[in-house]
């Protein structure tokens, strides 16, 4: 938004009563159940342009995304790790007998 722009908005709100857009306002008085904490990531650029550009495409935050996926894979039960026998006896031998280098 350019300067001018933002001047005119300032004079038409600084000059004008907007109090009648308000009449059917609620205030809400009510906290969130649970205390919202703050975290840090680091993510390489590019994961972080894809999540944004994925943001974008739903018209919200990324933040907001990325809480929504947390809270996804959080809430859903981790599938229990299968390991073929043969696998696992494969990797018995290699361990008991590892390759020369």
């Amino acid at each position: 938004m350019d300067q001018e722009k933002i001047d005119q908005l300032r004079d038409y709100y600084d000059t004008t009563d907007v109090a009648e857009h308000f009449t059917d306002a609620t205030l809400q008085t009510d906290t969130a159940n649970e205390v919202l904490v703050s975290t840090s990531i680091r993510l390489p650029q590019s994961l972080m342009n894809q999540v944004r550009s994925q943001a974008a495409d739903l018209h919200i935050p990324a933040t907001t995304l990325i809480r929504q996926w947390i809270i996804e894979r959080a809430s859903t039960p981790s599938a229990p790790a299968v390991v073929s026998v043969a696998d696992l006896q494969r990797f018995i031998a290699e361990q008991a007998h590892p390759l020369a280098s």
